[in-house]
This record gives C-alpha cells, sequence and structure tokens, in this order.
C-alpha cells in the first residue's frame, strides 16, 4: 500500500507533545516514519522529542519558521526518500487512534485521490467535531466541514471532500510533485485550503476516511481567537481568491464577504456569539486585524498574480467545475464563523 511519513509540527508543545509522539508511535500500519519538526521551541519540548523518542526523526530549525514553511522543511526531508508514497501532516496538539493511519492510506485509493482528511474531534469533547474535511466559500474563505456539530453518525460515510485540513492530513507524493507543497508566504492558516485548490485545479480528488479519529487541543498554539489570526485570515483569503478562483467569480466573492460581515456584526450587534466561541480580543482591535490583512493582500497582489500565472500550467479544470465545487462542497453563510 506504501510507504507512508508522518510530519509533526512543534513549537512549544510540551504540554502535549508527548501524548501526541507516543499515539504516532503507536501505530498499527506496518510501513512508516516519523519526523518531528521543531520551530525553536523555548519550552524544553525540543529537548523531550530529542531524549524520549529517538525513534522520531527530528528536524530542529534554528528559528520559528511558522505552519506552512516549518511543515514544508519536513516533508521536504520525506520526499527525499524515493520509498514515501504519502506524506501525512500532524499538529503536535493532538492524540491520534491506533488506526489513524491505516485508515488514511486505506482511503487513498483509487490513485487519483491526492489528499484525505481524518476526522478530528475536540480532545476535551471528543463528542463534537472539529473537521472532517473542508467547506470553501465563494469568498476565498474556508471552513471545517462539521465544526462545531455534535457528532451522531452523520460523518460516518467515507465521502469525497473538497480538501483536508493539514492539522491531520494525507498527501499522495506525486500530488505533491505536481503542484507543490504548502505556500510558505501564508505563514499560517489557509495554507491548507490554498493547496487543496492547487490539487483540485490539478484534477486531484479528496476524500475523509471517518474511522481515521484524531483528538485535538484546537489553537493551542496561538488561542481560539486572536489579532494575529485573523490578520492572517483575511489577508489569505484574498489571496486564495486572486490565485485560484476564475476571473468570473472574484468580483462576486468579495460581495458575498461583505454581505457576510454584515451578517457577522448583526449579531455581535445583538448580543449573540456562536456556540462554542470564547471571550478573546475586543471588536476595535479584530477589525483593525482585518483591515491590515486586506491591505496587506492589496500590497501583495502581484506576487499572488505571478502565482497564478504559474499554477496555469497544470490547471486541468475550468470556471464550470468549479461552479459544481461551490455548489458541491460550498459554505453558506450560516456556516462560516460568526466574530
Amino acid at each position: 500500500m506504501g510507504a507512508a511519513t508522518v510530519v509533526v509540527l512543534n513549537w512549544n508543545g510540551e504540554a502535549y507533545i508527548r501524548d501526541c509522539l507516543r499515539s504516532v508511535l503507536a501505530q498499527t500500519y506496518a510501513t512508516y516514519r516519523v519526523i518531528v519538526v521543531d520551530n525553536a521551541s523555548t519550552d524544553g519540548s525540543r529537548e523531550i522529542i530529542r531524549d524520549e523518542f529517538p525513534e522520531a526523526a527530528l528536524v530542529a530549525l534554528p528559528e520559528n519558521l511558522h505552519f506552512a514553511r516549518g511543515t514544508n522543511a519536513g516533508m521536504e526531508v520525506a520526499l527525499r526518500d524515493p520509498e514515501c508514497t504519502y506524506v501525512v501532516t500532524l499538529n503536535n496538539d493532538t492524540r491520534v487512534d491506533p488506526e489513524w493511519l491505516a485508515e488514511l492510506v486505506r482511503a487513498a485509493n483509487p490513485a487519483r485521490i491526492g489528499t484525505v482528511a481524518s476526522k478530528l474531534v475536540f480532545m476535551d469533547r471528543p463528542g463534537v467535531i472539529n473537521s472532517a474535511g473542508i467547506l470553501i466559500a465563494p469568498d476565498g474563505n474556508g471552513v471545517d466541514r462539521g465544526w462545531l456539530q455534535k457528532d451522531e453518525g452523520q460523518f460516518d460515510d467515507a465521502v469525497d471532500v473538497f480538501g483536508a485540513s493539514a492539522g491531520a492530513a494525507l498527501y499522495r507524493r506525486g500530488a505533491l510533485e505536481a503542484v507543490g507543497l504548502f505556500d510558505g508566504d501564508f505563514v499560517a492558516y489557509f495554507e491548507d485550503l490554498d493547496l487543496a485548490w492547487r490539487l483540485r485545479l490539478a484534477g486531484w480528488e479528496g476524500r475523509f476516511a471517518p474511522r481515521s479519529v484524531v483528538h485535538h487541543k484546537y489553537s493551542a498554539s496561538v488561542g481560539f481567537k486572536s489579532a494575529w489570526k485573523t490578520y492572517q485570515g483575511e489577508r489569505n483569503r484574498i489571496w486564495n481568491l486572486v490565485m485560484n478562483y476564475p476571473w468570473a467569480y472574484v468580483a462576486g466573492g468579495e460581495s458575498w464577504n461583505a454581505v457576510r460581515l454584515l451578517e457577522a456584526l448583526a449579531r455581535r450587534g445583538l448580543g449573540r456569539r456562536a456556540a462554542g466561541a470564547e471571550a478573546g480580543p475586543g471588536f476595535r482591535e479584530l477589525v483593525d486585524a482585518r483591515v491590515r490583512g486586506r491591505l496587506d493582500a492589496y500590497a501583495g497582489l502581484r506576487g499572488a498574480l505571478a502565482k497564478r500565472r504559474s499554477r496555469a500550467g497544470y490547471r486541468k479544470v475550468g470556471a464550470r467545475s468549479v461552479g459544481q465545487w461551490l455548489r458541491k462542497y460550498g459554505a453558506a453563510i450560516r456556516d462560516m464563523p460568526r466574530d
């Protein structure tokens, strides 16, 4: 079925890394290895990896490269091994079931499937879904399929999905060689959404593996809500829209985004918060972060347009297919985070 390499990205994960690696190293799948990329941790977790888990190869980075570039460093090491058929990304704040990897690989057939999504549930609420794949939105946004839904069996089928959350995702070697790794300019957030778009545009498919279960301590690194996360999301949303959507959808996408933000503002004004939302930055701080993200996205449009042109060489589908995707895998405004 092919050898797999699990790439775990760690940054100051002293509270989680032991449980994560113990579970990863206890997989039933026969042929795999583990690479841990450490993003210049200062809390002693790098030493834990080095001293307590010699079975895992440690890639010790001299500085924090954040998610996209940090994970790419591990994926590049994985792909140097000609026996590696699948690269699997995993957050450090997770604990995986023993069959997690075997189920991912099992779902990766037939060969046209380029990526497989795990079922992520919240570590402290295992009956609630964190992610069952990615939904896409007309404005370049993305949202976790099943987000905050009670798991009542509605996500027990192995179905086609647009893409996978990189918190726990399998990528086929051939697919990565066709479209590249994560876009390092995204830094963090939506780099997996952008990669899902590139894979789809190149003709690859995505799959959901319902028995590949991951327990996730959501946003352990940056917090459930943060201004930095809001900034990253807004900037990267616009870049994703410009780089991957047909031009016919771009203007309409921004209109959809405006309606979504007005709806979110109305809900905030009425004092209603999304279920599961936690206290975080104030309204003014989040607005400022969103404005800065948008301005920086516009400042980077020349680079985004250059990437759009460079990706034309492997695009196999056009606007009609994208319209079908938005209908099949699309998120409604009610599915999007409210605040």
